[in-house]
């Protein structure tokens, strides 16, 4: 044999080598990465479990694990968006919230937070952009959510009969949705519709647990009715549920 032959050979046989060990190179990143990716998500999931317990110093040591295995998760981004509003950080707040929109696709829930979240801090135009895409989304399992923060941020804006339609587009998608409910009962007393407001809080009432702020509109419904019995009950129910709410320590004052 020749020995330019063997030579090419044996530069054919370390390229081969060579290819072979990039390749096992790239497969241990790629599966490094991915298991960060499922790390990440698992964590973000914890982290949701805890925000919904009001757990925050769980849910903020998972959140940041997540965000530490993966920085561009939108899971972790989305939820420790939530988290940081909650803690009163709005800038964080906003900065994680636009950081999983930029990594996401067709993702309504996350829409109706970060419009929920923009309506809170006034920006009205921009939130209801966010509840549109939201609603637009063929596939949202729950758009009488995206309908009905946009109602409430319609009302906030001063937009009251737009409010209303968006309240009755919810409860026309689900008739039991104890928000849109307990919503239009609200925007019908504050319009002086007294005998409509307290039918949404009788279908309110049939759906939901009771709140400080359902019992308040309860006791202000009968007092508006002349029903004092029935407005002392709701008072009674008030007091003795709720006793430490911030709307019992306002009627002592």
């Amino acid at each position: 044999m020749k020995v330019g032959t063997i030579t090419t050979q044996i530069a054919i046989f370390a390229l081969i080598i060579l290819s072979l060990t990039l390749s096992g190179c790239r497969a241990v990143i790629e599966n490094s990465v991915n298991k960060n990716d499922y790390a990440a998500e698992y964590n973000a999931k914890l982290g949701l479990a805890y925000l919904k317990q009001n757990r925050l110093e769980l849910a903020h040591e998972k959140l940041l694990k997540a965000l530490q295995q993966n920085a561009n998760s939108v899971a972790a981004n989305h939820y420790y968006a939530v988290l940081q509003e909650k803690l009163g950080q709005t800038h964080s707040a906003k900065k994680h919230y636009q950081k999983a929109l930029r990594y996401s696709r067709n993702h309504p829930e996350l829409h109706n937070n970060y419009g929920s979240f923009l309506c809170r801090q006034t920006q009205y135009t921009d939130a209801l952009a966010q509840f549109t895409r939201a609603i637009k989304y063929p596939l949202y399992k729950t758009p009488e959510f995206a309908y009905t923060n946009a109602g409430v941020c319609l009302n906030k804006s001063g937009q009251p009969k737009n409010s209303e339609a968006y309240f009755r587009k919810a409860l026309q998608l689900n008739p039991q949705f104890d928000f849109a409910l307990y919503q239009m009962a609200v925007l019908n007393w504050k319009h002086g519709n007294i005998a409509k407001a307290q039918a949404f809080l009788y279908r309110y009432n049939d759906v939901a647990k009771q709140t400080p702020k359902s019992l308040l509109l309860c006791k202000q419904i009968h007092d508006k009715l002349g029903e004092r019995v029935e407005a002392d009950k709701c008072l009674s129910q008030l007091l003795s549920n709720f006793p430490t709410s911030e709307i019992v320590r306002n009627l002592s004052e």
